[in-house]
């Protein structure tokens, strides 16, 4: 922060740079949400899915994978599933 109370420069390019990463991370989120709702059926359905740990994968759950961004081998699994 500078003196008067404001953001610095490279303050305000850290926030900039942090709120572009955690929205990437929720619009990666919600593709896997609306995929996975699409086979199961309900939100709450997709929800609990997403915070079950999956033996197809490794053991994570996929809420998880897409954080680490791995999203592209959750909607892969996701079309194997069967509605």
């Amino acid at each position: 922060m500078s003196k008067e109370g404001g953001l610095d420069p490279d303050g305000l390019a850290a926030l900039r740079a942090r709120f572009e990463q955690q929205s990437r991370k929720a619009q990666a989120y919600y593709t896997v949400m609306h995929a996975v709702r699409g086979v199961l059926g309900s939100d709450d359905a997709a929800s609990a899915w997403m915070e079950a740990p999956l033996a197809a994968m490794g053991g994570s759950t996929p809420a998880r994978l897409v954080d680490e961004g791995r999203t592209d081998q959750v909607l892969a699994h996701v079309r194997t599933l069967k509605p």
